[in-house]
């Protein structure tokens, strides 16, 4: 009879752990967890995320999931790792999941503002419970009570089960991190489980129920300091399903940090207080869940604290700190052979390691143009606040520009740009009259074509933005004591 009991008794647990996989609140900052298609996704280099939740914290209740995970971007390939364990009460019942995953982001339309994200994991799922820490009828006797030093009398066959897992996913994400774009929805879904292992101590038909997750929202731009982020997530797996649904602002500190605050509403279950503090490249967040559900076995909710890091990569070859300049050979480069220019006024290069302790703002009525004593304020960049880094010459009536501005101007903007990940620049894009009456968008070509090689190097084109100026910012050179202008061009300026 007793062992009948214990047979029904592991069939309903399994049935329960069966209806509804483990779940975090703050499943935004580990986004491998609910759908592989984010791996690699919102970062330049790689993330590292940890994840520790404890639910029911009253002795022999308490439900805990441990979650760490990898994630790292190579060109548009994401490559993810997670490893969770969820451990249920006192009875020695947890859940090991081992995945690993690849996606891939496609970027497309107007300015790649669009950008569609597919992926998959592979690993396997293993449940396993310690029959030490389960209690039996054999063990307890009139008298004393429970004795745990007496034989339970039961023999397990099976206390473990591991077996393949795999799960697929697709997302959605518009401008992502396009400061210039105010809302910048995003969707994804996710399918768990779609192999639907069999995962039962007993009864071998028993799998594990497909899990299907939705998560949506928008980044919301108020100012230059304040985003706000409505956030949703459902979750169906077999007869359970969940929503959850809130709003997390993020406030940017001068000393470039991050504070964020945000509450969340599970449907039936809690209200979730959210907190987290990033400092350069590590974030600490933290929640509680408020329990409101008629459910309340021990404790009164769940607290949990994420910590994520995320490095940031250096361009690919070497960069301006231990380069040396590369002569011009003229059999296999002949259009690389440019003279460069005598020092061009008012816009000296500056190198960008230095350019926040020697700013140099640049107004378009400082820039000389002939015939005229005041430039013209109908240009593209009439809507900026900017200072010049450099500038970038090129042949004449070309698309070829100096290989040494390559070394000494580009390269040193990359490296600029790897160590202030949030700082944008403008390509301007220069021509005199005679050039575009040959071709009217040269300008635009020559400012695009120092944006694919910054682009290949591995800065995201978003911060990049390119303008075309035509002939109406000339810079001035002197040859033989005379002033003249120099238009093929294309300048570099940091937006402030």
């Amino acid at each position: 009879m007793k062992r009948i009991i214990i047979i029904a008794t592991f069939c309903m647990l399994s049935g329960i752990v069966n209806a509804q996989d483990p779940h975090i609140s703050q499943y935004f900052n580990v986004p491998v967890f609910y759908n592989p298609a984010l791996s690699g996704n919102g970062i330049q280099n790689m993330r590292i995320a940890v994840d520790y939740r404890n639910q029911w914290l009253a002795p022999g209740l308490s439900n805990k999931t441990q979650t760490i995970a990898l994630d790292k971007i190579v060109n548009k390939v994401g490559f993810g790792l997670m490893v969770s364990k969820n451990s249920a009460g006192k009875d020695g019942f947890s859940r090991l999941s081992v995945l690993g995953g690849i996606s891939y982001h496609a970027k497309f339309g107007y300015q790649k503002r669009h950008q569609l994200s597919s992926g998959f994991q592979v690993g396997i799922l293993q449940k396993s419970f310690d029959p030490n820490k389960l209690t039996f009828e054999s063990q307890y006797t009139p008298d004393i009570g429970y004795d745990p030093s007496a034989s339970n009398g039961e023999t397990f066959a099976n206390t473990k089960v591991t077996r393949p897992d795999i799960n697929i996913g697709i997302a959605y994400h518009y401008a992502q991190g396009n400061k210039e774009i105010l809302i910048k929805p995003f969707a994804g879904v996710s399918f768990s489980h779609i192999n639907k292992p069999k995962e039962s101590f007993i009864e071998e038909q028993n799998v594990n129920p497909i899990r299907m997750n939705f998560h949506g929202g928008a980044s919301i731009t108020c100012s230059k300091t304040i985003e706000l982020k409505p956030l949703v997530y459902f979750m169906k797996q077999d007869g359970f399903q969940e929503m959850s649904a809130g709003m997390i602002s993020e406030l940017s500190l001068s000393n470039n940090s991050l504070v964020k605050l945000g509450l969340l509403y599970r449907n039936n279950d809690a209200m979730v207080a959210y907190a987290g503090y990033q400092f350069n490249k590590v974030f600490l967040g933290t929640s509680y869940d408020f329990n409101i559900s008629k459910y309340k076995p021990g404790g009164s909710g769940a607290y949990e604290i994420s910590l994520v890091y995320t490095p940031q990569g250096r361009a690919k070859g070497k960069r301006n700190e231990d380069r040396k300049p590369e002569p011009v050979n003229k059999k296999k480069l002949p259009e690389q052979r440019v003279t460069p220019p005598q020092a061009l006024t008012p816009t000296p290069v500056i190198v960008p390691s230095i350019i926040e302790q020697n700013p140099i703002v640049v107004s378009l009525a400082e820039m000389p143009m002939k015939g005229e004593s005041k430039i013209k304020e109908n240009t593209e960049l009439s809507n900026y606040n900017y200072q010049t880094i450099g500038y970038v010459v090129f042949q004449d009536y070309s698309l070829k520009y100096d290989i040494n501005n390559r070394f000494d101007v580009i390269e040193a903007t990359i490296d600029y740009l790897y160590k202030n990940i949030n700082r944008k620049i403008i390509v301007s894009g220069n021509a005199s009259e005679i050039e575009l009456k040959k071709s009217s968008n040269i300008g635009k070509q020559r400012a695009e074509a120092v944006k694919v090689y910054m682009v290949g190097k591995g800065i995201d084109a978003d911060r990049i933005i390119t303008v075309d100026v035509k002939d109406k910012m000339p810079a001035l050179k002197t040859e033989d004591g005379v002033q003249i202008e120099r238009l093929s061009r294309t300048d570099i300026l940091l937006i402030k």
